[in-house]
């Protein structure tokens, strides 16, 4: 049954004349997608650190995975309350928080639509369930560059988030600080949000 299971996604192949089973290509394109998230995540690692340790807040690096974002690092400062929320393998919806959102703004716009046609979740109250005001949300991201998220993860939560790109434009990941709301905003708009912008420009300095 196993075998069948992996057969059917493309990972094993059977050789129909002695009946083995041999690694298919699936198993590479898998591995192809592996090393790009964990050299991103090496390279990222002091930058994130060096980001937390400054704000005294929690910095992410996350990646869009089926829909969803995965976090693939997660940095503590020192501060007496730390955001544990989001465990590195972890996934949250990709509607709710500043860096699922800004991952889903520059998806090419046939992933969005595909998307936006199954259900949004809704963590909080605050949460954005209507693919109208998501889509809103989406176009002020690629304009401005950024997303304030509150209270739609976790109530008196708040996160920054911003684009990672590649040498192509591309956006390859977000990197996001989140903390206790006021910690993270200041009247109405991220304290930190030139310091996360610049760790960003320096992860993409270093995987350019």
């Amino acid at each position: 049954r196993i075998l069948l299971t992996l057969s059917s996604l493309g990972l094993v192949v059977q050789d129909e004349a002695t009946g083995r089973y041999a690694l298919g290509l699936g198993v590479l394109e898998l591995g192809a997608a592996v090393p790009r998230a964990t050299d991103m995540r090496d390279v990222a690692a002091p930058v994130l650190q060096r980001l937390a340790q400054e704000t005294q807040s929690t910095v992410f690096l996350s990646v869009y995975r089926d829909g969803e974002a995965m976090c693939v690092a997660r940095f503590h400062g020192n501060q007496p309350v730390q955001v544990s929320w989001w465990q590195v393998g972890g996934t949250l919806p990709i509607n709710c928080g500043a860096a699922p959102r800004v991952l889903l703004a520059f998806q090419r716009d046939a992933v969005i639509e595909q998307r936006l046609r199954r259900p949004l979740a809704r963590l909080t109250p605050g949460s954005i369930v209507e693919p109208e005001a998501l889509h809103a949300a989406l176009a002020r991201i690629r304009k401005r560059g950024w997303e304030l998220a509150t209270d739609d993860v976790a109530q008196g939560l708040a996160a920054v988030g911003v684009p990672v790109r590649g040498a192509d434009g591309a956006v390859l990941a977000a990197l996001s600080q989140g903390g206790l709301t006021p910690q993270i905003v200041s009247r109405g708009r991220p304290r930190f949000l030139a310091e996360v912008q610049a760790a960003a420009r320096e992860i993409e300095a270093a995987v350019a």
